[in-house]
């Protein structure tokens, strides 16, 4: 009985991952435009230094931005983002 439970188990078809967005719920997206020089030098820094998304990319160069701000550009970078948060969910 187990041998024909095996067979009969690899027989069926391995489920693969749809290609495309991720299904909703899981990450919450939305639309930048920019200009095509951006989008070709976002690319290029993707591939320079391996990250594996345009997302990654875009965030690991803020984040080194954050990094090298001074005490009133962090402060008022942080005034700014608390209110988008705050607008944000209303």
């Amino acid at each position: 009985m187990t041998k024909q439970v095996e067979a009969e188990f690899q027989k069926q078809p391995k489920k693969k991952r749809p290609v495309g967005r991720p299904k909703s719920g899981r990450k919450s997206y939305q639309t930048v435009r920019l200009q095509k020089k951006t989008v070709l030098k976002i690319n290029a820094l993707e591939n320079a230094l391996g990250v594996p998304t345009q997302d990654a990319t875009v965030d690991q160069a803020i984040e080194r931005v954050l990094n090298s701000l001074n005490a009133d550009e962090k402060r008022s970078y942080e005034l700014w983002l608390e209110m988008f948060e705050k607008k944000e969910e209303k």
